[in-house]
């Protein structure tokens, strides 16, 4: 997957993503059980790290919502988040490459990001990637994680 670009191969990729995460909160919400073995969640995780705080975040109508437009191109291609989420995925990539081996620098990563993936703030790597996407689109930190990863249920914020 590329690291932001909206390919057909990634849209389509992204549209394999979603229906399996539907399929998996449909599961999840009729109380019968996760609807996925550990092995294929271990495996989606792997192809799209973060796909699993999606599945755990978003309901059965964001996750269709998602389905749908990805199924309505070109119009899927005017909403930002595609992008959003396509880098995101790039970036946790990367970033726990860097976790796992911070000698080996990847080439996504440059030397500010490699800095906060060693000192996430508060230990969360997931802050230190949503803010990199943000840079990297010109946008607000706080837009980007509330179009990625809205909650179900409204957050309680000091």
């Amino acid at each position: 997957m590329s690291d932001g670009d909206l390919t057909e191969a990634t849209c389509a990729a992204l549209l394999r993503k979603y229906r399996l995460l539907a399929r998996w909160r449909r599961t999840k919400d009729a109380d019968q059980g996760s609807g996925a073995d550990q092995a294929a969640l271990r495996a989606l995780a792997a192809e799209f790290p973060g796909a699993l705080r999606e599945l755990d975040l978003l309901g059965l109508a964001e996750l269709d919502r998602r389905v749908a437009t990805l199924v309505a191109p070109p119009a899927a291609e005017a909403e930002p988040w595609l992008s959003w989420i396509v880098a995101y995925h790039a970036l946790m990539r990367e970033a726990l490459s860097l976790k796992r081996q911070p000698e080996q620098r990847a080439p996504l990563a440059d030397d500010a990001f490699a800095r906060d993936v060693a000192r996430p703030p508060g230990g969360r790597l997931s802050l230190v990637v949503l803010r990199a996407v943000a840079r990297r689109f010109d946008v607000d930190p706080r837009a980007v994680a509330d179009t990625l990863f809205p909650p179900r249920r409204p957050r309680d914020l000091p």
